[in-house]
C-alpha cells in the first residue's frame, strides 16, 4: 500500500501533464448578431452603439447571421474566411446572411469575405454593401430582395460574381443599384436566373450612379476622350446595361476607421483612456502649482 500512493500520484501527474500539453482544438461555429443587439459565437466583433466592428480576422468560420436591422458592420479591413469542409449536396454556407427576420437597413463595409459558397446573401431591403472584397465563392453576392445598393466592392474569382434571384410578383418594382464595383476573373460576372414562373418576377437594376458605372475585366470598349468611362455600353445581362463602364478597376480599400478618433480603439475604451489621462494631467498641474506656492 505504501507503493500505491506514489504510483497513483505519478499517474495523476502524467495525466495532468498530457492534458495541459495537448494542443487546443479550434472550435468553429456560427456567429449571430441577434435582434436584441447581442453578439454570439466570437470575441472578435465588438459593439459601439449601432456599429459592429471587427477587431481581427475571423477564419475557419461558419459565417454570420444578422438578425438586427438598422446597424453597420465594419470589417476595418479584416477577413471573414470559411472553414474548410465538405457540405451535403444541395446545402450552402454564407459569409454574411442578412436574414429576412429584419427590416434591413444594414450596411456592410470594409470586409474581406473569402471562400464561402455564398459570400453575402441578401434577402432584406434597403441595405448597402460598400468597400468590401468578395472572392473565391460560388456566388459572391446573392440578391433575393430589393432595393439594395452595391457600391465600390471588389468581386473576384467567383463562379458567379452577383446572382440576381427572383422576387415575388406582388413586390413593388424597385431598383437595385450597382456602381464603382470591380468585376475580375469571375466565370460569370452577373447571373440572372430569368425565372418565368407566374408567382415570380425579375429584379430591376441600375448599373451606374448617373455618371459612373462599374469595371468589367472583359470589357473591350475604347475611351477616346480619356475620361475613364468607356465609349461603348456593357451588356450586363439580357435585361441590364451598364451605360458608363469604367476603364480601370476601383480601389475597394477600407473606408475611414470607425474607432476612437479614427483609430481601431473602441470608442468606449478611448473615452476611458481620455478621462484617466485628463485626471492625471490635472493632478500633475495641481501638484506643480502647490509646490511652486510652497
Amino acid at each position: 500500500m505504501k507503493m500505491a500512493k506514489p504510483l497513483l500520484l505519478t499517474l495523476l501527474l502524467v495525466v495532468w501533464f498530457c492534458a495541459v500539453n495537448v494542443s487546443p482544438v479550434k472550435c468553429s461555429q456560427m456567429i449571430f448578431i441577434r435582434s436584441d443587439g447581442t453578439i454570439e459565437g466570437t470575441n472578435k466583433i465588438y459593439r459601439s452603439g449601432d456599429t459592429y466592428i471587427f477587431s481581427g480576422d475571423i477564419e475557419d468560420s461558419y459565417g454570420i447571421i444578422v438578425e438586427k436591422d438598422n446597424i453597420v458592420i465594419d470589417g476595418q479591413g479584416h477577413t471573414l474566411k470559411s472553414v474548410p469542409r465538405i457540405l451535403p449536396v444541395g446545402s450552402w454556407d454564407f459569409g454574411i446572411e442578412l436574414s429576412n427576420v429584419t427590416d434591413g437597413n444594414v450596411t456592410i463595409r470594409n470586409l474581406n469575405v473569402i471562400d464561402f459558397n455564398i459570400g453575402i446573401y441578401i434577402w432584406t431591403t434597403n441595405n448597402t454593401i460598400i468597400h468590401n472584397t468578395v472572392k473565391d465563392s460560388n456566388v459572391g453576392i446573392f440578391l433575393a430582395a430589393c432595393p439594395n445598393k452595391i457600391i465600390a466592392n471588389h468581386i473576384e474569382d467567383n463562379t458567379q460574381g452577383v446572382f440576381l434571384g427572383p422576387i415575388p410578383v406582388d413586390n413593388p418594382m424597385v431598383y437595385n443599384c450597382f456602381y464603382l464595383n470591380s468585376f475580375v476573373k469571375n466565370t460569370w460576372n452577373v447571373y440572372d436566373c430569368e425565372c418565368n414562373e407566374p408567382q415570380w418576377k425579375q429584379h430591376l437594376n441600375i448599373w451606374n450612379n448617373g455618371t459612373c458605372g462599374n469595371y468589367w475585366e472583359d470589357y473591350n470598349g475604347t475611351d477616346t476622350d480619356d475620361n475613364g468611362i468607356g465609349d461603348d455600353t456593357y451588356p450586363v445581362t439580357a435585361d441590364d446595361i451598364d451605360f458608363f463602364p469604367l476603364i480601370s478597376p476601383q480601389d475597394a480599400g477600407p473606408l475611414t476607421k470607425n474607432g476612437f478618433l479614427g483609430t481601431d480603439i473602441p470608442n468606449e475604451l478611448g473615452l476611458v483612456i481620455t478621462l484617466f489621462g485628463t485626471i492625471i494631467a490635472v493632478a500633475i498641474i495641481y501638484l506643480l502649482i502647490k509646490r511652486k506656492k510652497s
